[in-house]
């Protein structure tokens, strides 16, 4: 039987994340996931039946240059990116000419911001925790 898929790996490069609008060029880091309750369904013996699920939740991260949240924070209602509601489209382009995989973010809302600095730095990394509603795979 002949192979339907491919192994083809993505790496950063192939990466684009679109936040309100507009390619971020200083991201470092992305990460979001979905989860779902799940638990054992007892009844008659000491063993499970079964495993039931119940709501879904999807939270994640992403990190940007100073410089982003900045531009973020300007846009935003009363200077407050806690108010920003929008959708985060993250594009896998490969440069080999591999599947495009697009995933959208639905909802999202930053839960936290939270700025700092160490002796030697030479720019800043923010990491903004983030929730949202729904996520769409492969768009």
């Amino acid at each position: 039987m002949a192979s339907t898929f491919s192994s083809k790996q993505y790496k950063w490069p192939d990466l684009s994340v679109v936040v309100g609008g507009r390619i971020l060029e200083g991201i470092t880091v992305v990460e979001y996931a979905e989860k779902r309750e799940k638990d054992f369904l007892y009844g008659r013996g000491s063993k499970p039946h079964r495993v039931v699920s119940g709501n879904a939740s999807y939270e994640g991260k992403i990190s940007i240059w100073q410089s982003e949240l900045e531009a973020m924070t300007r846009d935003a209602p009363n200077n407050d990116i806690l108010l920003l509601e929008m959708e985060i489209i993250i594009a896998y382009v490969p440069s080999d000419g591999g599947q495009i995989v697009t995933d959208i973010l639905k909802g999202v809302e930053f839960t936290e911001v939270k700025k700092g600095m160490t002796q030697g730095d030479k720019n800043m990394i923010v990491e903004l925790p983030i929730i949202f509603t729904d996520v769409k795979r492969q768009q």
